[in-house]
């Protein structure tokens, strides 16, 4: 089946996956993602608007249909048992190229564990925070304070980090930029008030650093060999370009060996050649 067709076939289940995931519908969103014009697009706006009306509202500023509280209420206990085909996966897929509508189908296959839930609600408010400029306040667990406090953030970026999705912005109360998991916001609230930081200002995330990544040292040679040809390409050393900010997950994330003589195999096959050069994106004070 061709991909207009598919699209055809699903018209109303994309959408509803967009508005879900990103807040709102617009005309000119529509058009860019879908390839689609404009008489087009704004037929398929009115069609599902009829095919589910409590699910949009009209914003007259921004000329585009926001998604209604009772929408995500409905949505949300489907979404927690894995039942919905609304679910994040599906949207991200086709929501910025034209992705292949029938996923699953074929002979490779995916083994997303999906264990950490996102909350499309959640979701879309950051989405719509970056987009408009506007601050967020939430309602927050740490490990650090795992009781719940009031945080006002100016987020630039989401962020899927491994199984987890983060919020990456300036927290007022702390002042620096930090990195919220999305499954720790308890309640999130979008505000009228403008940011005052920019994306500049965030030296960890605009760092580039560069990690030089081995085979553990502690294998056998026959080992360190095999570790090599999976990994390098059978080069002695993979350097990989990462953001200051999200090298502590790579770490995490690859089970890289910080420390050799305390991070040993088998758990850990691959190591941080350069961990005294990259320690302070590691450590931070």
């Amino acid at each position: 089946m061709s991909q207009a067709n598919l699209f055809e076939k699903n018209r109303y289940k994309v959408m509803r996956r967009m508005a879900l995931w990103e807040g709102r519908l617009s005309r000119g969103r529509l058009m860019d993602v879908l390839g689609l014009s404009g008489i087009r697009v704004s037929q398929l706006l009115r069609e599902v608007r009829e095919e589910t009306p409590d699910w949009f509202e009209w914003d007259s500023k921004s000329k585009s249909y926001f998604v209604t509280p009772a929408a995500y209420k409905r949505v949300q206990a489907d979404l927690k048992t894995g039942a919905s085909d609304l679910n994040l996966a599906a949207y991200l897929a086709e929501a910025d190229i034209h992705a292949d509508l029938a996923p699953g189908a074929g002979p490779v296959a995916m083994a997303p564990w999906g264990f950490s839930q996102v909350n499309p609600h959640t979701f879309s408010r950051i989405r719509l925070a970056v987009e408009q400029g506007t601050q967020l306040r939430i309602e927050y667990r740490s490990m650090r304070t795992p009781e719940p406090h009031t945080r006002t953030v100016e987020p630039h970026c989401l962020i899927q980090a491994g199984r987890r999705w983060h919020m990456r912005g300036y927290c007022l109360e702390t002042n620096d930029f930090r990195d919220f998991v999305l499954g720790r916001i308890a309640k999130i609230t979008l505000l009228d008030q403008k940011v005052e930081s920019t994306v500049a200002e965030d030296t960890k995330w605009n760092a580039v650093v560069k990690v030089r990544i081995q085979a553990h040292p502690k294998m056998t040679p026959g080992q360190q060999d095999l570790v090599r040809s999976e990994y390098f390409e059978g080069t002695a050393v993979r350097v990989h370009s990462c953001r200051g900010a999200m090298l502590p997950y790579l770490v995490q994330e690859l089970r890289l060996a910080l420390d050799i003589t305390k991070d040993v195999p088998p758990e850990y096959q691959l190591a941080v050649e350069n961990v005294d050069e990259v320690r302070k994106w590691l450590f931070p004070a």
